[in-house]
């Protein structure tokens, strides 16, 4: 019964998730839309969007987008690129859910962008509740493939020839996050722990566990 905006880039993750809900729907009684921010950021954005609208038509998925200028949105902010495409995204999912009636937003986190996380928290000095990482459920959001590789992710993709596109902005390694995703970890895989991103999940398990506790025994004790 739940209805459940997807975000959709158009990229290989999100592709996947799409695709995949979309086989779920019939199965286990639910509805999805597809929600796709054009950030204006690269010449390629037009034809992602075009592109992702293409994928829902022929999988008849209800498409919604919004167009949004992020580097004024950033510069009005005083934030990073990265930081104003987030929020406009998550604004304009929730803006769906109100008017399209729906209840849960559904975005296409995987392992990777869960250690990376716990990475980025940890470089940071982050106390137990950024080692939690990226939270499989908050609230109305929810992240189905956050058990799942990277690998399986393209596994899935090849196997049911799904179409994706391939952002070039995430080889950038003036980003943070894409050094995180290109350097550091490849070079802790080399060097230090080739399963770092499993044992990185599994921290983020054990932080949430432990995080849960905790908060719980405080709510006791007041």
């Amino acid at each position: 019964g739940d209805s459940v905006i997807v975000g959709v880039s158009g990229g290989p993750d999100s592709m996947a998730l799409l695709h995949l809900l979309k086989q779920l729907t019939t199965p286990l009684s639910f509805s999805i839309i597809a929600a796709h921010v054009n950030h204006q950021l690269r010449k390629e954005s037009d034809r992602e969007e075009d592109f992702v609208r293409s994928c829902c038509l022929t999988w008849q998925i209800p498409f919604y987008c919004q167009r949004v200028d992020i580097r004024k949105e950033a510069q009005r902010g005083k934030k990073s690129l990265e930081e104003a495409g987030r929020d406009c995204r998550y604004r304009y999912f929730n803006e769906l859910l109100k008017l399209t009636g729906g209840n849960l937003i559904a975005t296409a986190h995987h392992q990777g962008d869960n250690a990376e996380t716990v990475l980025l928290h940890l470089l940071r000095g982050s106390g137990i509740r950024g080692l939690r990482g990226i939270m499989p459920r908050n609230d109305n959001l929810i992240r189905p493939l956050l058990c799942i590789g990277r690998t399986d992710i393209i596994k899935y993709l090849n196997e049911n020839r799904i179409p994706y596109c391939t952002d070039e902005s995430n080889y950038d390694c003036s980003f943070l996050r894409n050094r995180i995703r290109h350097e550091l970890i490849p070079y802790i895989i080399k060097g230090y722990n080739p399963n770092i991103i499993e044992s990185l999940n599994q921290l983020a398990q054990i932080a949430r566990e432990e995080n849960d506790i905790i908060e719980k025994e405080t709510v006791v004790q007041w």
